[in-house]
């Protein structure tokens, strides 16, 4: 007995809009609100709740948004974008908003207006973040050396993992979960741009504030000492790494991490 093949509705969806659009007519408007382009670059989250709506890292409720241009380069207002999710696991209503129909995997959806079709994005589906603990040592001393050495004059990682109590189908971590870190001296929080005494490392190096935590629901970065602009004399940074829930810190969080460093 032959059995029926099942197609996602999103699927199926897609499959009749692009087979309307090849037999429409194929000139491009010049119209000054009709769109020749479309971009659709990033996500308000890399992630989102299990049974939740998508949201920003203020915890706010953050609609898909794609950008239409028309053929001046102009951005439309109101070009009347359509979402649409191309797996089960996600929703989209047509104000864009996102909701997880599903406890796990990872769900698609592209953006279309016009006969315009953007390139698929892609959306973690994650379970709530309830605490955060480190990993690693909070309070660590540095040694640095001179001259200048970035493969000495730098921390281990500052290592940390957030857990869930969501636990059901065996899952103890939140991936896809956005850690931000902050470093201090002498009190005063030092600027993203100001690497003059040091910086946040991410894995590969790269100066990096924000990580998202993996499969395992952990995030790391290192601090990088810049030994020729320290005090001489035994001094101290500190890196605060917060996690946050619907805008509100999760237990545990933020976590301090204290980095004293003296010359070797």
């Amino acid at each position: 007995m032959s059995r029926a093949r099942l197609v996602a509705p999103g699927a199926v969806i897609l499959a009749v809009l692009l087979a309307t659009l090849a037999g429409s007519c194929t000139d491009v408007s010049t119209g000054p609100n009709e769109a020749v382009a479309l971009a659709f670059d990033s996500l308000p989250y890399p992630s989102i709740v299990a049974g939740d709506t998508l949201r920003d890292s203020l915890g706010k409720v953050a609609p898909l948004r794609a950008v239409a241009y028309s053929a001046s380069g102009a951005v439309i207002q109101s070009p009347g974008i359509q979402y649409l999710a191309l797996d089960s696991v996600l929703s989209v209503s047509s104000a864009g908003v996102a909701t997880a129909r599903s406890r796990s995997g990872t769900g698609r959806f592209v953006a279309i207006v016009n006969g315009i079709q953007s390139v698929t994005k892609s959306l973690l589906v994650s379970r709530r973040p309830d605490s955060v603990v480190a990993t690693s040592s909070r309070d660590t001393t540095v040694l640095f050396t001179i001259p200048d050495s970035a493969a000495r004059n730098v921390t281990g990682a500052l290592a940390l993992k957030i857990t869930t109590t969501d636990t059901a189908g065996g899952i103890l971590a939140t991936a896809g979960w956005l850690v931000s870190y902050q470093t201090f001296f002498r009190g005063a929080a030092l600027a993203s741009a100001d690497t003059t005494r040091v910086s946040l490392w991410d894995e590969s190096g790269r100066v990096s504030m924000v990580d998202t935590t993996g499969a395992d629901g952990s995030a790391s970065r290192r601090l990088r000492l810049r030994s020729l602009q320290l005090p001489t004399t035994p001094d101290s940074f500190v890196v605060i790494a917060t996690v946050r829930y619907r805008g509100a810190a999760v237990r545990g969080s933020p976590l301090r991490f204290v980095i004293r460093t003296r010359p070797r």
